[in-house]
């Protein structure tokens, strides 16, 4: 008779299983990619705006942004709630991953978010111009081919490593992307190479023309947040004609914690010229309902 019962309740749970729901983020496709500038292979997450098949006409913005393993959920929640308030324009995101069950993305960030190789702490870093490459000649002209981009519209975000990279990128490429986003960026990597990057720049030229939004924590590591300050403190004093700015500083968050609060703002600074006119989403419901 108790074998008999174990038996329906394994049964049971075997039905309950089989029925089990699980989350997904709906519009999102899957491109991989294997790069010949870093001889590794990525996949790109890809979300699409909720009218893009309807639009057939339109041409949307694009957003490219790093860490996508970890951060496409937060990004697409945010821009949903972006997009309700007329905040940002509607847009394509294009979020960088890599393939695979039981990743080391911390090792493989560290490879292709540095533009210089640190011996000591990180062997394997220093790839950054050939991820940059990549994009420009593999990743940029993949998705124009593949979906309705504007190429005057494009922006490029990330944090921490990945914030080092965009700064990064903003320099040796700054007509590539028109808008970035720079959240806690690693300002202190290989002996303050992004102060010496930006002296470089501002010596052989009088224009940036860009958007930029660079971010920190206030309750990040002092060590790690300090440079970031004085980081903001250089590039503001600078003259670059056409450079748009926003130094921003996310009271009380620590170094993860400042990703919500730093897409929000940035996605809305970087993305401010464009944004749609006209009432947000709840003034227009409220005035149909009177």
């Amino acid at each position: 008779m108790i074998r008999n019962i174990f038996f329906v309740l394994i049964m049971l749970l075997a039905c309950l299983h089989a029925g089990e729901k699980h989350f997904t983020i709906k519009n999102t496709e899957y491109i991989s990619l294997k790069s010949e500038q870093t001889q590794r292979d990525y996949e790109l997450i890809v979300y699409l705006p909720q009218d893009y098949s309807e639009q057939k006409d339109r041409h949307y913005p694009v957003l490219y942004f790093m860490d996508a393993y970890w951060d496409m959920p937060l990004l697409v929640s945010i821009y949903g709630q972006l997009v309700y308030d007329k905040a940002i324009p509607e847009m394509i995101m294009v979020g960088f991953s890599y393939p695979g069950d039981n990743v080391d993305y911390g090792a493989l960030r560290s490879r292709d978010l540095t533009p210089t190789k640190d011996k000591l702490k990180y062997p394997n870093s220093g790839d950054g111009p050939a991820f940059l490459k990549f994009i420009e000649e593999t990743v940029i002209p993949e998705i124009e081919s593949v979906y309705r981009v504007d190429p005057e519209q494009r922006a490029l975000s990330g944090s921490s490593f990945g914030g080092l990279f965009i700064l990064y990128a903003m320099y040796e490429k700054p007509d590539l992307f028109k808008r970035y986003i720079a959240i806690s960026p690693a300002t202190d990597w290989d002996d303050n190479y992004l102060f010496k990057r930006d002296a470089t720049y501002a010596a052989r030229n009088n224009i940036l023309d860009v958007r930029l939004f660079l971010s920190y924590g206030t309750a990040e590591y002092k060590p790690f947040r300090e440079p970031i300050v004085d980081f903001q403190k250089q590039i503001s004093e600078r003259s670059y004609k056409s450079f748009k700015l926003l130094n921003y500083a996310i009271e009380g968050e620590r170094h993860a914690g400042v990703k919500s609060e730093g897409y929000s703002r940035g996605l809305r600074w970087v993305f401010k010229d464009i944004a749609p006119a006209g009432p947000s989403g709840l003034e227009s419901e409220i005035k149909n309902e009177r």
